[in-house]
C-alpha cells in the first residue's frame, strides 16, 4: 500500500486500491494495524490472497485491534480523515498506540524480490507477459544466491501463483 509517514510515526496516509480487503476493512470500521515484518514468506501470501496457515496474534488490550506475532513493530490506527474519489483513497490516519515485538532484520536482495514478484502477482491483468517475464529473469539469482529456505519457498509460491492466474485470465497485451 506504501504509506506515507509523517513524523516519527505519529501518523501515517494509507492509499488503498479500492475493492481491496484493506479498503473495505478500513472504510467500514476506520481503525486498523500497520504492521513492519521482514517475514516475505507472509507478504507473499497475504498478497495474492492466499495465506497457507492462519497467522498468529498478539493481545494488544484493544478491542478491535489486532497485531501480528510475528512482526517487528506494529501501530494501532484510527482514520481521522477520508477521500474515496479516484483510482485509489486517502485516509489518513492517527497512531494511537504502537509496540515492539522484535528487531527489523533487513531486507536482502532476495526479500526484495520477493516483494517485488508479489506486487507484479497482484497485477497480472496490467503487465504485459514480456514485462513479467524479464521482471522474472533479472530476479531470480537475486533469490537464488542471497535466499533463504523461507525466500525460496515464497519465489516458488509466487511463479505458481503467476503461472496459475496467466493461464487462468489470459496473457495481458499490457497497460
Amino acid at each position: 500500500m506504501g504509506p506515507k509517514v509523517e513524523g516519527e510515526f505519529a501518523s501515517l496516509l494509507l492509499r488503498p486500491f479500492p475493492g481491496s480487503k484493506t479498503y473495505e476493512n478500513l472504510l467500514r470500521t476506520r481503525r486498523g494495524t500497520f504492521h513492519v515484518t521482514d517475514d516475505v514468506e507472509m507478504i507473499a501470501q497475504a498478497a495474492v490472497g492466499d495465506l497457507k496457515h492462519a497467522p498468529e496474534f498478539l493481545v494488544t488490550g484493544d478491542r478491535g485491534f489486532h497485531a501480528l506475532q510475528n512482526c517487528c513493530r506494529w501501530y494501532q490506527l484510527e482514520a481521522v480523515q477520508i477521500q474515496t474519489e479516484g483510482d485509489r483513497a486517502s485516509l489518513s490516519c492517527r497512531v494511537q498506540k504502537s509496540g515492539k515485538v522484535r528487531e527489523f532484520s533487513g531486507l536482502n536482495r532476495a526479500k526484495n524480490a520477493i516483494l517485488e514478484l508479489a506486487i507484479i502477482a497482484t497485477r497480472i491483468h496490467l503487465l504485459s507477459s514480456q514485462e513479467i517475464d524479464q521482471a522474472i529473469e533479472t530476479m531470480q539469482s537475486w533469490v537464488e544466491k542471497t535466499g533463504a529456505e523461507a525466500e525460496l519457498r515464497a519465489w516458488k509460491f509466487l511463479k505458481a501463483t503467476i503461472a496459475e492466474r496467466r493461464n487462468g485470465h489470459g496473457e495481458s497485451s499490457g497497460r
